[in-house]
């Protein structure tokens, strides 16, 4: 059997990503030790210090992804985004909520927002949750990508304008595929419709870094990496994250931002009859405003 493509290429696009995290870990670490000034009784930037923060904004992003439901005895066949009608590039909504209990560890929630639907005609065969779509189906598609995550980061390291936090927590993935397929059977007037669906809800703990170093009272930068690789219960996860991120605050609790985040997940359920997957690549621009106080 000959694998598409685009399967032979996913652990090469993960090993590159592997790379970029390991690399951005080693120039976090190397900053860190290079700053050398003393902690002063009063931090350069608010966000070293303000106990709540609000986030809002939007993630304009590139897609890659493969969609499999697996039941029965049939062959396994992944579907990308253009295969069931979906763009590879759209707009998802974030909200973040952040709590700095006293100088050592900050809380945090955080959502994100990702739904799209397409219709086409089928142009190759694949099958979909036991469902057989033939060349020429008409398919109504729906993709539903809730990210829900929940993290608690320890200071590690701190001075009056950087800050160097590690942690762990939790990403909940809350993913929904339907797709309607319509085809005319012995020339019948009215057609068969069959329905392929696929859901799949994943807690996966994995670990976190972030460091956040100040230009100046109104400037910062800041860079995030997750990491998260293991198998347990029916689940078998890999997750990897990076965000790098500029702020310039228009007021001494109101900023806005923009940057670049990139998230690969690759996350399998295996059923008693068969296994859900979804392997999806976002990459592209955030943009946001933030409240702190």
């Amino acid at each position: 059997m000959h694998l598409p493509l685009r399967q032979l290429l996913i652990p090469v696009r993960c090993l590159h990503l592997g790379r970029y995290c390991l690399t951005a870990v080693c120039a976090l670490l190397f900053l860190s030790a290079v700053i050398s000034q003393k902690v002063s009784a009063e931090a350069l930037h608010p966000h070293l210090t303000n106990k709540h923060r609000f986030s809002l904004g939007g993630y304009w992003q590139e897609s890659e992804a493969s969609l499999t439901a697996v039941r029965g005895n049939l062959e396994p066949t992944a579907v990308d985004l253009s295969t069931i009608g979906l763009k590879d590039r759209d707009f998802t909504w974030m909200a973040e909520y952040r709590y700095r209990k006293n100088p050592r560890w900050q809380y945090s929630a955080s959502l994100y927002r990702y739904r799209q639907t397409g219709d086409l005609a089928a142009e190759t065969e694949f099958n979909f949750d036991g469902v057989e779509v033939e060349v020429g189906s008409e398919l109504d598609t729906l993709l539903t990508i809730d990210t829900y995550i929940f993290d608690a980061m320890y200071t590690l390291r701190r001075t009056d304008r950087s800050e160097l936090t590690i942690g762990g927590g939790f990403h909940i993935l809350d993913n929904d595929v339907v797709i309607n397929t319509r085809r005319v059977v012995n020339g019948n007037d009215r057609p068969e419709v069959e329905r392929g669906s696929a859901s799949l809800i994943a807690p996966l703990p994995n670990l976190r870094a972030t460091y956040l170093h100040a230009l100046s009272p109104k400037l910062s930068l800041s860079a995030t990496l997750g990491w998260l690789s293991l198998s347990y219960d029916r689940y078998d996860g890999d997750f990897r994250y990076l965000h790098l991120k500029g702020e310039y605050l228009v007021t001494d609790a109101l900023g806005i931002s923009a940057g670049f985040q990139l998230a690969s997940v690759d996350v399998q359920e295996n059923k008693e009859r068969g296994h859900n997957r979804f392997d999806v690549e976002f990459s592209g621009l955030t943009l946001g405003v933030t409240y702190s106080f």
